[in-house]
């Protein structure tokens, strides 16, 4: 089983419905066979309900409709949690690792635009990997930096690795079906929210520390974790879906309700909170690894 998870905030509940679509767009592609499950976690912990202009109840009666769109091909779990247990992308992606009974987890970010042909793709894919511990990532287009090269398609390559031209770039337009699809290894490890499919072997070996936090540094985390893993011996890679496109709609952004509510902003907390316990913690698994290859 694949098991898709999205963390989402109030206000993004329009760009999860687009991004809930897709999937069921690109479902019609899939067997009966390759099972799929959704898990959408609704975060109501970043908003000061009692001077926002919109209702908790109003977000909560929207988001329990978005689950009719696919209910009829996958598995769909909805969570709203009003207890600040989840209190961003880290804790869900942190729980479901170290709880899913599926094999693969997908991290699935609301803003991102795919094929219809994606999950196709991804299930191809994995029947084709033999390794025991892996990433599996869709192909970007340019990204801000050159870093990112060697996830993005060459076909982007005519433009400069700038914000200007990536937060400008119109995702209807840059994504493109492609008959020509490879399954490429890349050196080294590089991924984010955009399809990434990890095992949940491999997630649970690593996993994501509580000592992190809830927003921040957990996809460095896991790439360092790759490379150190390497380096004790084990085979790690990471694999690219060479011509199946994602992209963040920047140039589109569907955040309508934003401006309803009051927000409690605590990003910056929760990224100091992750970089100031990253090398610490980098330094715990690797002398994991160092215990286990001295037995």
């Amino acid at each position: 089983m694949l098991h898709i998870i999205i963390h989402t905030l109030p206000y993004e509940l329009n760009a999860l419905e687009q991004t809930l679509i897709q999937l069921k767009r690109s479902s019609k592609y899939l067997s009966l066979n390759e099972k799929v499950r959704i898990e959408v976690l609704l975060n109501t912990n970043l908003i000061d309900w009692s001077s926002s202009n919109l209702s908790l109840n109003f977000f909560s009666s929207v988001y329990h409709d978005l689950v009719k769109i696919n209910e009829d091909w996958a598995e769909c779990v909805l969570r709203i949690d009003t207890e600040n247990k989840f209190l961003g992308c880290n804790d869900l992606r942190r729980y479901t690792l170290r709880n899913t009974d599926a094999d693969y987890v997908m991290y699935l970010d609301t803003d991102i635009v795919f094929n219809d042909t994606m999950l196709r793709r991804v299930f191809d894919s994995l029947n084709i990997i033999l390794d025991e511990y892996f990433i599996l990532t869709p192909q970007l287009t340019r990204m801000w930096d050159t870093t990112w090269d060697v996830v993005s398609n060459e076909k982007f390559f005519n433009e400069a690795a700038t914000h200007e031209n990536y937060f400008n770039r119109d995702p209807y337009k840059a994504t493109f079906d492609n008959s020509e699809v490879n399954l490429k290894p890349i050196p080294g490890f590089k991924f984010a929210g955009w399809g990434t499919i990890i095992p949940t072997k491999l997630g649970r070996f690593i996993d994501i520390p509580d000592s992190l936090g809830s927003y921040g540094l957990d996809d460095t985390f896991i790439m360092f974790a790759c490379d150190i893993m390497n380096k004790h011996g084990y085979n790690v890679k990471q694999y690219v879906i060479e011509g199946e496109l994602v992209i963040e709609n920047n140039k589109f952004r569907l955040e309508y309700f934003k401006d309803l509510l009051t927000l409690i902003d605590r990003k910056e907390e929760f990224k100091q909170i992750a970089h100031s316990n990253f090398q610490p913690e980098l330094i715990k698994f690797n002398e994991r690894l160092s215990n286990l290859s001295s037995r």
